[in-house]
């Protein structure tokens, strides 16, 4: 099976449990609940970050499972179909040269410093945060849950304007987080996380450019990432300059209008590409009255 494009699997009528409410309200009850259980860790008040991170991807993983093993009744699910790993190292490579090139125009702009090399940067954990915690879990919410459910109603503008307005609004709550952050975000990595999952079906490649953009910008080049970390912390040594609105400031290379204009290309490329080869779902009230694409019930 082709990463690229997959069949619908529709699920039987007739079945209460697999309205698209029901399946949201499963999903987020049973991750909460798993994620709960990081209390158990505690110590001296506090888990320890691991914890709450292995927590938070568990418990993503898990109450996925649950929605489309058990209500869905989808084995396998065909955005996660093993079959179609090549989807990852393609996203990988996506990722790493959209962030390579918005770092390469502020940096020869001079909104971009670089001061030398810290081969002592912490690589470890900032890895597991953002390349396989953040990037799993948050496209299982986004994509593969909440982009799915909106979709059947909405249809796939609907889908992918409510999924990026959520995604960028979860991040105003970052340490360093500012609302023309959480709007660049999602005007860039929410609208196109979006329309390439609604391109591609599959959550191996969306997983592979988030996880590649988050640990090219941090880890590696030392820019802050959704302003949850801080500038100069990767293996590069780097700074914001001038104005912030270019440079991204402390938030990160995500509030650069470079990163905006650069993700918005790969948008608008994505969204020709749904319409010439006809992937366009077409919102609930439009589809009882004209014949078109049925709702990918996945």
């Amino acid at each position: 099976m082709s990463w690229r494009s997959a069949p619908d699997q529709p699920l039987r009528p007739g079945q209460w449990w697999s309205h698209p409410v029901i399946r949201a309200v499963v999903f987020v009850v049973v991750m909460a609940a798993v994620a709960m259980t990081t209390v158990v860790f505690e110590q001296d008040g506090r888990a320890p970050d691991w914890v709450y991170l292995t927590g938070q991807l568990v418990a993503s993983v898990l109450a996925y499972a649950v929605v489309v093993l058990l209500l869905e009744n989808r084995r396998p699910p065909v955005e996660v179909d093993p079959s179609r790993w090549r989807g990852l190292p393609v996203g990988l490579g996506i990722g790493t040269a959209a962030c390579l090139v918005v770092f390469a125009v502020l940096w020869a702009g001079g909104w971009r410093t670089i001061e030398g090399t810290n081969s002592h940067a912490p690589l470890l954990q900032p890895l597991f945060m953002m390349g396989v915690v953040a990037a799993i879990s948050e496209e299982i919410i986004f994509r593969g849950i909440l982009f799915r459910l909106v979709e059947a109603g909405l249809g796939t503008w609907g889908a992918t304007l409510v999924s990026a307005a959520v995604f960028g609004l979860v991040h105003i709550n970052n340490p360093q987080a500012t609302w023309w952050g959480a709007v660049a975000i999602a005007l860039e990595a929410g609208m196109m996380f979006g329309l390439l999952y609604a391109l591609t079906r599959s959550l191996w490649v969306v997983i592979g450019v988030h996880a590649a953009w988050n640990v090219m910008q941090g880890p590696i080049l030392g820019s802050a990432v959704s302003g949850a970390t801080h500038n100069g912390d990767g293996l590069v040594v780097s700074h914001p300059v001038g104005p912030e609105l270019i440079s991204g400031g402390i938030f990160g290379l995500e509030a650069s209008l470079v990163s905006v204009l650069v993700w918005t290309a790969i948008s608008l490329w994505l969204v020709r590409s749904l319409v010439v080869q006809g992937r366009v779902v077409a919102p609930l009230w439009r589809r009882r009255l004209t014949a078109g694409p049925a709702a990918p019930r996945w």
